[in-house]
């Protein structure tokens, strides 16, 4: 029973959707409201607990986290803190949540990414997403933009243009992703391998020497996040034709997506969520699921999101679970299809 009423507050503390595309609050009478949350918020009162990311400080992901992590203090445990392990494009992050407690103290906010995508191209992984987690929400979500640099002539403007680029001057088509086997760096080879076009990848430790690379004009294109490619936007050395959304992006509603162009394969979405490893309370993943919707209501969280070019997504435990189990096996077709060799 009690299950039931933390699933209902799950639903009356959905993110609005307006222009965002969230989930409309369920209207519930004020006593009920008052009770239902009395009981989650009480039901885990921890004096620390931790959420571990696998990226440096100042990114997207790290945001995230801390905006999270300032929401929760106080109300889901006395401190919470933000922990950065990075390495091995997030998978460090994962191994130490993975062998941390279960007690809903040890939390990791990551890029789906590392989910569905890392099992299919890492042999020796160690960590089993579907088994060694618990998927509580997913907190925002984001598409990849195809950007072209200096390098490639003034006149080419659109997708179409820079295909046609490509096949002309095959040595200097080339394309730079934040590092080879992640979701931008196969969005880079699916589009090479639609259009028919020799598009070699050029792999970067980060977004920061990618953009730098591109600014100067010493690589023809990157894949990057829209929080790396809003404010380049206004500089004139970068232009931005493609997006790997399923629509266009309200940040940038000149770009057309992938599939207006001709390319309905290439329908790529990342997302910051949230996780717990295995073992974690169904209340406490409930009470999360909860207090992480309700931050995502927040005008100011909304706000600080849409600066990086990020879309509020709220999904409820097991919705999210069907997610992710679904772009698992599609990732999974899309990396054999590729002809990906599988690292160690």
């Amino acid at each position: 029973m009690k299950l039931m009423r933390m699933a209902g507050l799950n639903r009356r503390v959905a993110l609005r959707a307006g222009m965002m595309g969230a989930v409309a609050l369920t209207s519930w009478g004020a006593a009920a409201v008052a009770r239902a949350q009395t009981e989650i918020q009480s039901a885990v009162r921890l004096k620390l607990a931790t959420i571990t990311t696998g990226f440096a400080a100042g990114g997207s992901s790290d945001v995230t986290a801390r905006l999270l992590a300032d929401y929760l203090r106080g109300k889901y445990a006395a401190a919470v803190i933000v922990e950065s392990k990075v390495g091995a494009g997030g998978r460090l992050a994962a191994e130490h949540v993975k062998g941390g407690a279960t007690d809903g103290s040890n939390l990791l906010v990551s890029p789906s990414g590392m989910m569905v995508l890392f099992p299919h191209i890492y042999k020796s992984l160690r960590y089993d997403p579907l088994m060694d987690f618990v998927p509580i929400t997913s907190l925002a979500s984001f598409p990849f933009v195809l950007a072209i640099s200096t390098l490639v002539p003034a006149s080419v403007h659109t997708l179409a243009d820079f295909i046609a680029w490509c096949k002309a001057n095959p040595k200097q088509a080339s394309f730079g992703s934040p590092g080879a086997g992640t979701s931008a760096h196969f969005s880079g080879i699916m589009l090479g391998r639609r259009a028919g076009m020799e598009y070699a990848h050029v792999a970067y430790r980060g977004m920061a020497p990618l953009v730098q690379d591109l600014m100067g004009g010493q690589i023809a294109s990157g894949v990057l996040t829209p929080a790396d490619a809003l404010p380049l936007m206004a500089s004139g050395k970068l232009r931005l034709i493609a997006t790997s959304g399923t629509s266009r992006s309200r940040f940038m509603p000149d770009v057309p997506t992938y599939t207006e162009l001709g390319f309905p394969d290439i329908v790529i979405e990342e997302s910051y969520s949230l996780y717990a490893p295995a073992g974690i309370p169904p209340n406490t993943v409930a009470q999360l699921a909860s207090l992480s919707h309700q931050m995502l209501a927040r005008p100011e969280t909304q706000e600080r999101f849409s600066q990086m070019g990020l879309e509020v997504k709220p999904l409820a435990p097991a919705q999210f679970r069907a997610t992710l189990t679904s772009l698992y096996e599609r990732w999974g077709g899309i990396v054999r299809a590729s002809g990906f060799t599988p690292q160690d």
